[in-house]
């Protein structure tokens, strides 16, 4: 429990709109703090941007092959980016920039599958080569998207910059990705809902289901219900399968990664849910370092050995 002069410190808050969702970040510290995690996200949105043209991404992505300099903190995380699509087996691709511009989820466009097939043909991480600073993507047509794992990296960075700030408690949600500081100041663990798609006004929308009872860690959700809509009786969905290019064919509705680090939820979650129940259990069980909580399409809830809970309510250990 975090005190000051014999009394407990209050938490200060901010919500802003960022990374085209709304972000809330709470924690013990002052407005000036907060004032600068959202000046710290707004460095983080161009320097992950592959729209902006002022971004160093979009600079990489236009570079026809060569060799760019794109700096120190960009060149870190795509090495990290690469790293979680190697231990995915490409289920998590960062070259999916030339598949995922075709889709428009929010207004319901399907692009043609010859337009998927051939954006599909530049699809392959190991295209991209990082060395110091510098990166290369061999293929001249690939494109890096680095939506999948941006909000893990931010939450980390933001998280890291208030522990700088002397914060002891806190929560950063960036559109559902919550990451936790510390206990909450009573001492008790943070609750961080998960959320299940139910079918309303032909759409699918989002209500909880359960919730994981945290302390000090992330929890990241993905599921087939986030940027959907249904067409000719199905559910097409945002998490596009790298090996398609269509909306993953699943019997996982939702994917929840609990961990340390939020850039393992971002890593992890998208590509538990291409992988499809049974494989994404298995391989969540042998990952270090990660719990994982399945809902699936036939309603069962599953989970590693390290989550416990009844009645909607999980805990996870240390």
């Amino acid at each position: 429990m975090a005190k000051e002069g014999g009394f407990v410190q209050q938490l200060n808050s901010i919500t802003f709109r960022r990374f085209d969702t709304v972000c809330s970040v709470a924690a013990d510290v002052d407005d000036g703090a907060l004032a600068e995690v959202k000046a710290l996200c707004e460095r983080y949105e161009l320097l992950l941007s592959r729209f902006d043209s002022n971004s160093k991404l979009f600079a990489l992505n236009a570079a026809a092959g060569e060799w760019i300099e794109v700096g120190e903190e960009l060149a870190g995380i795509l090495r990290v980016a690469l790293w979680y699509c190697e231990r995915t087996g490409g289920l998590f691709d960062v070259t999916m920039g030339s598949v995922c511009r075709l889709w428009d989820f929010k207004r319901e466009i399907v692009p043609d599958a010859d337009m998927v097939a051939e954006a599909l043909a530049h699809v392959n991480w190991r295209n991209v080569r990082v060395a110091g600073a510098r990166v290369r993507i061999a293929d001249q047509q690939a494109s890096i998207d680095l939506g999948g794992i941006a909000k893990g990296v931010i939450a980390d960075g933001v998280a890291e910059f208030l522990r700088g700030c002397g914060a002891t408690a806190g929560v950063i949600n960036l559109g559902g990705n919550v990451l936790t500081l510390g206990d909450k100041l009573d001492g008790s663990p943070w609750r961080v809902g998960l959320r299940a798609p139910v079918p309303s006004g032909g759409k699918l929308e989002a209500a909880s289901f359960a919730s994981v009872a945290v302390c000090g860690k992330s929890v990241v959700t993905s599921g087939v219900y986030e940027r959907a809509f249904m067409r000719d009786g199905r559910v097409l969905h945002h998490i596009l399968d790298p090996r398609t290019g269509l909306p993953a064919v699943t019997d996982v509705l939702s994917a929840t990664v609990v961990s340390d680090a939020s850039i393992d939820g971002d890593g992890f979650t998208t590509a538990l849910v291409v992988m499809g129940a049974a494989r994404a259990l298995a391989f969540a069980e042998q990952t270090p370092g990660i719990e994982a909580i399945i809902l699936t399409t036939q309603g069962q809830l599953l989970h590693t050995s390290g989550v416990v809970g009844e009645a909607g309510r999980f805990s996870v250990s240390a």
